[in-house]
């Protein structure tokens, strides 16, 4: 017989253990028994494992918008219980005679006010141990880092994500790099296991920080897409508008720019095409498919071509779409030996416009061939006698009569003597910044919701063209029907809607100027804070304000970590 001290025969949980071992093993069957035969296999269930579920993982986006979610619900309800425990105090203290409340009453009212049920017994020990209007206790068990330490930890933190963001280096911030860091910082006093504190410190700063796939963007790009040198451009912009005739200042000393000028102001880019159903998913979302993990999935049949075309188009700031051209690619050595499929004209459309004209006008599309079907020097001056001198013929190098055409940094643009053979015909050629398009080239803003259903287009011809068994292979001459829409001649199918009418009709098109801001001159593209970086003392406003607070936060928080023994070079940076 074993001996038990009182505290261990008092035990629940080991008189449970004592009680399983002492209990009688079931009674054995006879399987083999003719008689108990049928019985067992009656009431004998069929033995199945429980199927273990698949975990399902979160995105990185998903993640951390749980953090965000989780970190919400926490502060509501660290408000509603400090609403609580001050209202209970302030009511129990109250003197004889006067109306009090009993903890019951308290939490419905503070249910009412904020949706969280807090116990009474929680709101009478927590005001019994003098925890008036503070939050509640943590939960589980003391952490290893001192409070000041984690919350120095935590600013220093969120102050280096978002300095390198500033600074144009936020791709970098990766899970990996970030527990490398930390290990950095609090090696010389405690070894933690950072991946775990990571997580604790992404949940802490879930409300300023978020998640997300970075997009791969050229440096160039960085570089120049700036607040500084935007701004810098507006400035520019605004003092030739006034010179040039196209806008005027009124009693406000706002820069306002007629509507009679808005028609001669005009932005145009261009765009490579590709009928090839493998690549430029630009704006597309795959549909999901369903299929059996058993068989081969062999993915999604299209076409596939190496054939490019480059479109040029654009738009006027008063709506108009620009007439678009077309440039294809050609073996022929000379012009007299280049040819055109002359089908290819019933996909070309008339495009509708006023222009420089008294009434609107049919015109029509055009096109060029060279050997890359590209836009080089010569092709971009054909293009701009063939295609949009004829538009404006009223054009002339005065005041009233001037058109102005905003343009990228592409080949051709700054030629110097193409800029005097325009300007002799009324044009001005005005450049942007540089490697700025995606912010502030009105045409770059069209060409998203173009190439999204410019990809539907392509997908309807590919799969009727599959379905019937028919060739996939689509002549460069074939683009007017994936762009403009139509009946293709080999499957029968209708595409149905035309890309070009979706992305550069008047209302869209004028979404696309208010955007970038130029004209009507708001300077709106300054505001775009996904694209365009800020740099510390570009401006005097809000913004400037918080990278200033940024900094200071980052100096201050890492510097008290260095001064515990913490590396806080860890996570120092600056703007």
């Amino acid at each position: 017989m074993a001996t038990f001290t009182f505290e261990e025969s008092t035990d629940p949980t080991l008189q449970m253990r004592v009680h399983r071992a002492s209990a009688p093993p079931p009674p054995a069957i006879n399987i083999n028994d003719s008689s108990s035969s049928s019985s067992l296999s009656t009431l004998t269930p069929t033995v199945s494992t429980l199927p273990k579920p698949k975990r399902i993982r979160h995105t990185s986006a998903g993640a951390q918008q749980k953090r965000v979610n989780d970190l919400k619900m926490k502060l509501h309800h660290k408000a509603a219980h400090e609403r609580a425990t001050s209202l209970y105090a302030s009511k129990k203290s109250k003197p004889e005679g006067e109306t009090k409340m009993s903890a019951s009453e308290v939490s419905k009212v503070v249910f009412g006010e904020f949706g969280v049920d807090i116990s009474k017994r929680t709101i009478q020990r927590e005001v019994a141990e003098d925890q008036i209007g503070v939050s509640p206790k943590m939960k589980g068990p003391k952490g290893v880092l001192p409070k000041l330490i984690y919350d120095n930890l935590c600013n220093a933190f969120e102050s280096y994500i978002q300095i390198k963001q500033l600074n144009g280096h936020g791709t970098g911030i990766t899970n990996k790099k970030l527990i490398e860091q930390l290990k950095q910082c609090t090696k010389p006093v405690i070894v933690l296991d950072c991946k775990h504190l990571l997580h604790h410190l992404l949940k802490s700063t879930a409300l300023e920080l978020t998640s997300s796939r970075s997009n791969n963007v050229e440096e160039r790009r960085v570089c120049w897409t700036t607040y500084f040198n935007i701004k810098s451009w507006f400035d520019n912009w605004e003092r030739d508008l006034l010179e040039l005739g196209f806008a005027k200042t009124d009693s406000n000393g706002k820069t306002v720019i007629p509507m009679e000028q808005l028609k001669k102001i005009i932005n145009i880019d261009e765009t490579c095409l590709v009928l090839d159903g493998s690549k430029c998913n630009r704006g597309v979302r795959l549909e999901i498919t369903f299929y059996s993990p058993n068989l081969p999935n062999l993915g999604r049949s299209t076409i596939k071509t190496n054939m490019a075309t480059t479109m040029i188009t654009g738009s006027t700031a008063a709506g108009e779409p620009i007439l678009p051209h077309f440039q294809f690619s050609t073996m022929a050595q000379s012009e007299d030996t280049q040819r055109v499929n002359i089908r290819m004209s019933a996909y070309f459309p008339k495009i509708k416009g006023t222009f420089g004209t008294d009434s609107e006008k049919d015109w029509p599309v055009t096109f060029g061939m060279n050997l890359k079907g590209g836009m080089d020097e010569k092709e971009f001056r054909s293009f701009f006698l063939n295609s949009i001198v004829p538009l404006f013929l009223d054009a002339q190098d005065f005041k009233g009569k001037r058109v102005i055409m905003k343009v990228d940094s592409g080949p051709g643009r700054m030629e110097l003597g193409f800029l005097a053979e325009a300007r002799t015909l009324g044009f001005i050629i005005y450049p942007g910044v540089p490697n700025t398009t995606a912010v502030t080239q009105e045409t770059d803003q069209s060409y998203g919701p173009f190439k999204t259903q410019f990809q539907k287009n392509l997908k309807i011809l590919s799969d009727s063209r599959l379905i019937g068994n028919y060739s996939t292979s689509l002549p460069p001459w074939m683009v007017g029907l994936v762009v403009f829409g139509g009946t293709d001649p080999i499957s029968g199918v209708v595409v149905p809607c035309s890309a070009f009418d979706i992305a550069f009709y008047k209302e869209q098109n004028l979404a696309v100027w208010e955007k970038c801001g130029a004209a009507p001159l708001t300077r709106a593209c300054l505001q775009n804070n996904s694209q365009v970086r800020r740099e510390m003392g570009d401006d005097d406003n809000a913004t400037n304000m918080a990278m200033v607070h940024i900094q200071e936060s980052n100096n201050v928080s890492t510097h008290f970590l260095s001064c515990n023994g913490y590396n806080g070079n860890a996570f120092k940076d600056t703007i």
